[in-house]
């Protein structure tokens, strides 16, 4: 292996170590999801809010998040309906999280994977199904190290621009937000496919689709910064720290939270208000 491979793999190696961990949790850690219609017969409102109160309060309240894994696992055993399996999928991705030995915790982010698979074959352009397994396996590759998560980033980056080719809303425009995470993280060419302007493209378009979501806000204000944009940069981190975070939110909010106040830290000689940006 010459010097100049050697060099660019530690390189790479690094970036993946940054925010692979990260790519797919923060698409995915937003409010409970916007309504998404279907004519599945198990998505009931009643079976949906069961399971948007389990994903919200995951990190809360696990007895609750693992009685739901139990009930809807029985539900949709044998079922031929993809939404329903991949909103399994999702409940699966979620205990994974909480799992603190890595073996059993890839264990359940495969077994998330899988189900979400089941959903595909059911139906190739599932939303959800393809969501949730970028989803699976961006935490996967973050466990199994540089080389299984470049394996991994190509059909990741074109499962999440289905989803925004599908439904661009979904997840608070979460396919959005994976996608500019990815390009500002990832190192250019001929390393990898990273690009500020792809990150740009869509993390403004997540901003224009939820203005009030936190980890968009976060991560635009980190790009713009990075991009010399300081001004706007400290517009959008202010309103990151300025927004109230839920109980239920905390833990997953802290790192975004951090990413604002590093952002206003950096650019503490300009300051911003809503509706006004001037220089100190």
């Amino acid at each position: 292996m010459s010097m100049l491979t050697r060099l660019n793999t530690v390189q790479l190696s690094r970036t993946i170590n940054v925010f692979i961990c990260k790519i797919i949790v923060i698409a995915s850690l937003a409010m409970p999801g916007v309504a998404f219609g279907t004519s599945s017969t198990l998505l009931t409102p009643e079976n949906t809010q069961k399971i948007e109160l389990a994903v919200w309060k995951y990190a809360t309240d696990t007895p609750l998040l693992l009685e739901t894994i139990d009930w809807f696992s029985n539900l949709t055993r044998g079922a031929q309906e993809s939404a329903a399996l991949a909103e399994l999928s999702r409940l699966k991705f979620m205990q994974a999280q909480l799992e603190p030995d890595t073996n059993y915790r890839v264990r359940l982010f495969e077994d998330a994977v899988a189900i979400a698979d089941q959903s595909l074959k059911l139906n190739v352009n599932d939303v959800r199904g393809l969501f949730w397994k970028s989803a699976a396996m961006g935490k996967i590759a973050e466990d199994s190290g540089v080389f299984n998560a470049l394996r991994m980033l190509r059909p990741m980056e074109n499962m999440l621009l289905r989803v925004v080719a599908l439904d661009e809303h979904y997840e608070n425009a979460g396919a959005h937000r994976a996608l500019g995470r990815m390009y500002h993280k990832l190192p250019g060419f001929p390393i990898s496919f990273g690009s500020n302007d792809k990150a740009l493209m869509h993390l403004k378009r997540a901003h224009e689709l939820f203005p009030q979501d936190v980890i968009t806000r976060a991560f635009y204000a980190e790009l713009l910064y990075d991009i010399g944009k300081k001004q706007e940069a400290r517009y959008h981190a202010e309103f990151v720290l300025a927004t109230p975070i839920a109980d239920e939110d905390a833990r997953e909010f802290a790192e975004y939270v951090s990413i604002a106040q590093t952002v206003v830290d950096k650019t503490g000689r300009i300051a911003v208000r809503l509706g006004q940006r001037t220089e100190q």
